[in-house]
């Protein structure tokens, strides 16, 4: 008898340190993904990116080729476009005392001509910075905007220690679109963002303060949550489910970051949004997945939405696979949903 207690006692004690190992070891690893996700200068943009499929059909690796050579070309001829039509830098504080940089370009003033009080804000995507999308500040500057392209928390020249995927960042726009106010109180806006930039607007759209100022919102392949984001990736790459260390990273987030993963929803901001907004995605997305577009757009509450599918694009990428669709329908988006 004493000898079948002995037993049991070392069968609990075995299970009782396999089941203590096991959630340290959880803990070590939700910790260890959390810093190199979110942690300022995070790798897994391209970490990721190195993992997902490549195409083999000859027509579609073509298509591809083609947009990359545009965007490189693209974004260099931008570069030098924004050092030489940079207004200023500009320095706000987030509203947890984070100084946050932003690059301004107006439109030159004379005493003959009063420019018109339409803005433009350029909203970078994870891993990225305000640089990464001044082709984007030029066609709106060409066009007679007046330009702001934020550095988002953690990136850039703004102060933080881990990106806010979308959530954190969602409250900074909000700060920036009060900044232009207050420069120009007759300003009207429009925000482009793209990915995580994507879905700041997305969430920051719901808020019971998003100025009515801002007129439209373009998303160009934005997620419909954080959750779902990383459960995709775990699955895609790990081959792991959520359950339990998307649950873990969750905590460990909270605790480092200041949000949950669960907090990063964009689908509950945009039953709350009343601006215009145009849902832009390539069929082709296995970043952010294809899939993701109708989940945002079926949540969208404001009653002037459309979307753009762009065929043979992946993420972030439609802008240069069909850059004359592209432009053709936010123009003709801003043009009829835009009220002064």
């Amino acid at each position: 008898m004493a000898k079948g207690k002995s037993i049991a006692g070392r069968l609990f004690c075995f299970l009782l340190l396999f089941i203590v190992l096991s959630i340290a070891a959880l803990m070590l690893v939700a910790n260890y993904m959390v810093n190199i996700s979110i942690g300022r200068g995070a790798e897994s943009s391209g970490n990721i990116q190195k993992t997902l499929a490549v195409s083999t059909d000859k027509e579609q690796m073509a298509l591809e080729s083609k947009a990359e050579a545009l965007k490189k070309e693209l974004h260099k001829q931008a570069l030098s476009w924004g050092n030489e039509h940079l207004s200023e830098k500009v320095k706000i504080t987030s509203e947890d005392n984070l100084s946050l940089n932003g690059y301004v370009f107006m439109q030159v003033q004379n005493s003959s001509f009063e420019p018109e009080h339409r803005w433009a804000v350029i909203i970078h995507g994870y891993g990225g910075r305000a640089q990464s999308f001044w082709d984007f500040a030029r066609v709106y500057y060409e066009a007679g905007f007046n330009v702001l392209t934020p550095d988002l928390r953690a990136a850039g020249e703004s102060d933080g220690n881990y990106i806010g995927m979308g959530w954190l960042d969602r409250r900074d726009l909000i700060s920036w679109l009060n900044e232009i106010l207050r420069r120009d109180e007759s300003a009207e806006i429009l925000v482009h963002g793209f990915s995580m930039g994507a879905a700041t607007i997305m969430m920051a759209s719901g808020e019971v303060d998003f100025p009515a100022a801002v007129r439209i919102c373009v998303e160009d392949s934005g997620y419909s949550s954080d959750w779902d984001e990383l459960a995709d990736k775990l699955h895609q790459i790990y081959k792991l489910p959520s359950f339990p260390l998307l649950h873990a990273v969750s905590l460990f987030t909270k605790l480092k970051a200041g949000y949950s993963v669960k907090e990063a929803d964009c689908v509950p901001q945009l039953q709350k949004n009343k601006t215009p907004m145009l849902f832009i995605h390539g069929d082709a997305d296995d970043y952010n997945p294809f899939r993701m577009l109708d989940v945002v757009y079926n949540a969208a509450a404001c009653e002037k939405k459309e979307k753009l599918v762009v065929h043979g694009a992946r993420h972030v990428m439609s802008a240069y696979v069909d850059r004359n669709t592209y432009w053709h329908t936010v123009w003709a988006f801003i043009e009829a949903n835009w009220q002064s």
